[in-house]
């Protein structure tokens, strides 16, 4: 079969997976989500665009999905294409794997390509999702890109999406999901990079704590605590690093006692002790900033971190899946990062990053590694954290 002509078989074997999709499991996403486009109307009816959205969600994605007709050709991190199956069902629909937080020439290149073919290429340019739901900083190279695909840009602000799943969490809630899309520079006027800076930034800004005070849904589900010590991991209390463990309830302070509860509306409450905000981004802002003051005082010998019971994994290359080589404590100082035998030096350390929920993942010296911990109530995210914190510093 000639490539043009397999092009044309896989594009509308596509649209026949979408429409399949869109009456079975995105049905039930609308319905149980509440799904909401607040003004699809904007959208471009044809020709290619690039879209971009603030990621809260694993299942942002198939939101968007759920309310643009035709097929979005998502960027999504190489490691996804590792699961065989589901890798080889991406590849099929048009998805563009990328290296995470590193540059990657090869998905450019595709990404050029899916848009001279007159498609929709999808990037949440954050580069993950938010912990504390909060849009992140957006990477300069997605509105380089913008400014070298010359297309209309569509920002989607999803808003509701991390009340119903916050990153953290062990259950989903049902309340609502709202998206604003937007169009940008539709006009055949090509935009500097500065322009394409401005309206991409200011449209994609949202605060789910904002959002929620303004909007007061109530996201209902159960165990609302569970799992919150992956993003908060200093207790509000005595302010040690590490100590929080949480049941459906609460999340309480090994140490200390303190305890704090959850509330269906997102909202964080003081059972037992001190509480310098009410949510979950005010609660992360407070607690980076005591985080990065320890980092600076610390000297070279003093440690920052340390968790029993890790498990590191690597992979060789971008295609083998990632294999056990190390277990053992893991421990971190300013220029170093250490388990069992293995020490990284933190300078050289590129792409960091939590996969998924608990796992530490980050590049060296071009190879792949994942560090897993046993007991769940460790958070990765702190490491992610206290590793970006040292290399800014």
């Amino acid at each position: 079969m000639s490539k043009e002509r397999r092009l044309f078989v896989n594009y509308y074997i596509t649209l026949l997976l979408l429409g399949l999709y869109r009456v079975t499991y995105g049905l039930y996403i609308r319905f149980f989500y509440r799904l909401q486009s607040l003004n699809g109307n904007v959208l471009p009816k044809k020709g290619p665009y690039l879209l971009l959205a603030n990621h809260c969600n694993n299942l942002d994605g198939l939101f968007l999905q759920c309310l643009i007709n035709r097929p979005i050709h998502f960027v999504v991190t190489d490691a996804m294409f590792k699961k065989k199956t589901l890798g080889q069902l991406m590849e099929f629909v048009g998805f563009i794997p990328k290296r995470k937080l590193v540059t990657d020439s090869k998905a450019i290149r595709q990404i050029i390509r899916t848009i001279k073919q007159g498609g929709i290429v999808g990037i949440f340019p954050e580069g993950g999702r938010s912990w504390d739901g909060k849009t992140g900083p957006i990477s300069p190279t997605t509105y380089r890109l913008a400014e070298l695909l010359g297309v209309p840009v569509v920002t989607a602000c999803i808003k509701g999406s991390y009340l119903s799943e916050p990153r953290w969490a062990d259950k989903k809630r049902r309340g609502v999901v709202e998206v604003f899309f937007q169009t940008h520079f539709d006009n055949g006027v090509k935009p500097n990079l500065l322009d394409i800076e401005r309206s991409v930034s200011s449209a994609l800004s949202h605060n789910e704590a904002v959002w929620q005070k303004q909007r007061k849904i109530a996201f209902n589900g159960k165990a609302l605590s569970k799992g919150f010590e992956r993003l908060l991991f200093v207790c509000p209390t005595c302010k040690r690093i590490g100590s929080m463990v949480s049941s459906d309830e609460r999340v309480r302070c090994m140490v200390c006692g303190a305890a704090y509860r959850l509330d269906s509306y997102g909202f964080v409450h003081a059972i037992k002790g001190e509480l310098p905000a009410d949510n979950s981004s005010e609660l992360n802002d407070w607690q980076l900033r005591l985080l990065s003051s320890r980092i600076i005082h610390a000297d070279t010998d003093t440690s920052i971190l340390s968790d029993e019971g890790a498990k590191i994994y690597c992979a060789k290359t971008k295609e083998r899946p990632f294999e056990l080589i190390d277990s053992g404590a893991l421990s971190l100082k300013r220029d170093k990062m250490m388990i069992g035998q293995r020490i990284f030096d933190t300078s050289k350390m590129r792409g960091i990053s939590v996969y998924f929920k608990s796992d530490l993942e980050f590049s060296y010296k071009g190879i792949d590694y994942r560090i897993g911990f046993t007991e769940k109530r460790v958070s990765a995210y702190k490491w992610s954290c206290a590793l970006e914190a040292i290399k800014q510093q």
